[in-house]
């Protein structure tokens, strides 16, 4: 799971689809939900052997929601295969598939939203490691005795926790960025440096990363649906063609 010390410049993003079963407001991929349909296996099986021959160690299966592609058990697998370490990022609305990921997938991320909130799984269920990650925004707790009643009933079925703070990447967003209780968090918070260039708050026993607070947050290589490979910038995109430059020129730590 991601720690504030973690190296993301081997990952590589494999966003299989851009299409979901929800329609959230701050879905920070809302930008390519037009984009429809999912990878094909083709694409998948070349985008992973050549993240492989060029030295990246940890796949992130996302979206969208991943486990709405048909072939999502026979992608983690492959991932396994080639040695990856894979983690899956997923809104937990189909458990079924998730379980049947359990085992295959070294980290299972899962998205809280109040709508799946009742469907938490227990750690104690899996054998994949769970990391619960949920976006903080005005609204969403009406105060820090709210916040903290979250942490205590959630990190009791899964003690791995970690919340996001909003890049503003929405209008939505961008007008519930702040919430009230955040000066209080930070008087009982150990403040360290990500490896990802902003602050990260370790508060009881989790982590609030505050990408908010930096101008420039660091990124990984990302392969979207259609093939096209973007670099550590979020912004250049690049010909599949490329990637193998790409990889070896501009990930950035």
């Amino acid at each position: 799971m991601w720690t504030p010390e973690t190296d993301i410049s081997k990952n590589l993003t494999l966003w299989i689809t851009h299409e979901c079963n929800m329609t959230c407001k701050f879905c920070r991929d809302s930008a390519h939900k037009g984009i429809k349909g999912f990878m094909s296996m083709e694409d998948v099986y070349k985008n992973l052997d050549t993240a492989k021959a060029n030295g990246i160690t940890t796949i992130l299966i996302g979206g969208g929601e991943p486990t709405l592609h048909k072939d999502i058990i026979e992608i983690a697998k492959f991932c396994k295969r080639l040695g990856f370490f894979t983690v899956i990022t997923t809104n937990y609305t189909k458990p079924d598939i998730i379980k049947k990921l359990d085992g295959i997938c070294d980290t299972i991320n899962i998205s809280v939203y109040k709508e799946n909130e009742h469907l938490i799984p227990n750690q104690s269920d899996f054998k994949s490691t769970l990391c619960l990650k949920t976006l903080m925004y005005s609204g969403r707790w009406k105060d820090k005795a709210d916040f903290d009643n979250f942490i205590y009933k959630y990190k009791a079925k899964v003690p791995n926790m970690v919340f996001g703070c909003m890049r503003g990447h929405t209008k939505w967003c961008k007008n519930h960025q702040e919430i009230d209780f955040y000066d209080e968090i930070k008087r009982e918070s150990e403040i360290v440096d990500g490896s990802r260039g902003n602050q990260v708050w370790i508060y009881k026993g989790t982590f609030i990363d505050r990408k908010d607070l930096s101008s420039s947050h660091k990124r990984h290589m990302m392969v979207d649906v259609r093939g096209t490979v973007y670099n550590a910038d979020g912004k250049m995109m690049l010909k599949n063609e490329k990637i193998l430059e790409s990889i070896n020129g501009n990930v950035r730590g």
